[in-house]
């Protein structure tokens, strides 16, 4: 789709703002099992600002990562962080930024520096008038495909001792320092019960840069880089109750784009009419009707003019719970459309999202980057449907080119007392329709592009359980599984384990030990790798 508007603001807020309240004891609980933003949260308004600081001590089996050069090494790993927490009438934001320092004892040309960042922010500048939205993310993701089972997307290991493998066990040259900022000020006017207005400008900077260098940058620099700057225009109106049960929207976006490979000198545009009537308050329906103007770089080069059509129907079967199914025709092919979140009981939430498109890697990091939102407990999540937002596909690497993109997530997530447990599917598929040269030609993990009408696809499945013994001692656990093919390096899967004890010696004082496991295997020889890492580590929260 060529929107990349953020998804929620005041006129259209986040349905995580509505997911179940949980009781006194539930939130203790949760937050003892999560750290960051979760401290900050439970302060209520105000602003709230955390420094912290980790260090650990990693032993690995196979720092190049290497089916044949195995070379243990002694890493110690250095997290410098700050989580900011605001909620005034003027601003809503949730920051939080942990620089990863890395330095090897065996194998100093591993040593580096992944930057972590990810944040959002809502900010009124003229109440119920003019708003700005800010939203940040950085992290590390692997470069070559079959990396699947270390994690689902670029979202960073803000707390290295919680969560799946991540990639601090990844050689330099198989890392990806991956970074999308967005900026969006935009005017919103309420014409009483007639309709609301809104007027909206966004710029966006994503960047993959390889970290062959000492120091990755948020800004990429030199020839191991790609970049997509965006600027996009959005005007929209949708009438209010004074039409009731009718509700139509109007909406009209242009984006422009400039950087690398296919994403020099693109452009979206697009103008599309959608008519809903609500059947009840548990039932509405909708039919819609537009035009799309597309172009993209990369050879060759893609053009649509096409008209856009669809219908379907959005379900509210309880207060905190909602999907929505539908199909049509977008960026010049039809499909089908799943967004739902359903609220089994106040603890427990399954949630699904179907969507295609047609975008470059960088495109895709944006377009989930405008629909993502924090939890009180500082974790990415789908603005829409609260659930998990996984931004990016570890499992099929770092690609350029643009492609006609197929993506299913289903996540289940349960807290109880002193347990959390996620079940995490997705299976995304992608057919190249224009190839650009490689930007990481330098890397021997690089992917050679696929070539046009080639189809990649992956298959990955995360369980994640965390349980805590008492106040102070908390276990966490996870194990994947993924399954990936690329035309250009064939099918691969792979295999991940970890389990780590998280003790709390004071409220901001806490030890950890972490054994984690993980295992490539493929048929093109000399491509099957298997590592084992051993972390103990410190954490200080000021």
């Amino acid at each position: 789709m060529a929107a990349a508007f953020p998804a929620s603001d005041p006129s259209n807020p986040s349905a995580v703002s509505s997911t179940p309240t949980p009781s006194e004891s539930d939130l203790h609980h949760q937050l003892q099992l999560q750290s960051g933003f979760g401290a900050a949260a439970a302060a209520g308004g105000g602003w709230t600002i955390s420094p912290q600081i980790s260090g650990q001590e990693m032993f690995t089996d196979n720092v190049l990562q290497s089916p044949t050069n195995r070379r243990w090494d002694l890493i110690t790993v250095v997290t410098p962080g700050i989580s900011v927490f605001g909620d005034v009438p003027n601003a809503q934001l949730r920051l939080n930024w942990a620089p990863q320092f890395r330095m090897d004892a065996r194998t100093p040309s591993q040593n580096g520096i992944t930057q972590q960042l990810v944040g959002t922010g809502l900010f009124t500048v003229i109440p119920d008038e003019f708003f700005v939205d800010a939203r940040a993310v950085a992290g590390a993701t692997p470069t070559a495909s079959g990396f699947g089972a270390l994690g689902l997307g670029v979202t960073p290991q803000l707390n290295p001792a919680l969560g799946g493998i991540g990639t601090v066990g990844l050689s330099k040259q198989n890392q990806t320092q991956s970074n999308s900022f967005s900026v969006s000020p935009y005017l919103l006017h309420r014409f009483g019960e007639t309709g609301t207005a809104k007027l909206g400008y966004e710029f966006n900077q994503s960047s993959f840069t390889n970290k062959s260098s000492l120091i990755p940058l948020f800004f990429p620099t030199g020839g191991t880089s790609q970049h997509s700057t965006v600027s996009q225009e959005v005007a929209q109106f949708e009438t209010g109750e004074r039409f009731a049960p009718f509700r139509d929207l109007v909406v009209a976006n242009s984006s422009q784009g400039s950087g690398s490979g296919v994403n020099r000198n693109s452009s979206q545009n697009t103008f599309v009419n959608r008519l809903g009537y609500a059947v009840n308050r548990e039932i509405n329906v909708y039919g819609e009707l537009g035009y799309e103007s597309l172009r993209f770089g990369g050879t060759p080069p893609t053009r649509i003019n096409d008209a856009v059509w669809g219908f379907g129907t959005t379900l509210t079967p309880n207060p905190d719970s909602q999907i929505t199914i539908g199909y049509g025709h977008k960026n010049g092919a039809n499909s089908i459309q799943l967004d739902a979140s359903y609220a089994l009981t106040t603890r427990t939430r399954i949630s699904a999202r179907y969507n295609t498109g047609l975008q470059s890697d960088l495109q895709n990091i944006q377009s989930q980057l405008d629909l993502a939102s924090l939890d009180s407990t500082g974790n990415v999540v789908d603005s829409q449907t609260g659930a998990p937002l996984f931004i990016g596909n570890g499992a099929l690497g770092v690609q350029s080119g643009l492609f006609r993109t197929k993506t299913l997530t289903i996540t289940a997530s349960t807290v109880l007392d002193r347990d959390q447990i996620s079940v995490s599917l997705q299976f995304t598929q992608q057919t190249t329709v224009a190839t650009a040269p490689t930007s990481f030609a330098t890397s021997p993990f690089s992917i050679p592009p696929p070539p046009v009408g080639a189809t990649s696809q992956a298959k990955t499945g995360f369980v994640n359980w965390a349980h805590q013994f008492s106040e102070d001692l908390t276990l966490n656990s996870s194990i994947s599984y993924s399954t990936s093919h690329v035309a250009t390096t064939g099918t691969q899967q792979s295999v991940g384990a970890n389990v780590s004890l998280q003790y709390l010696i004071s409220q901001t004082l806490a030890t950890s030990m972490r054994y984690a496991y993980f295992d490539r295997i493929s048929p093109t020889p000399g491509q099957s790798i298997y590592q084992n890492l051993f972390i103990v580590g410190i954490s200080k929260q000021f």
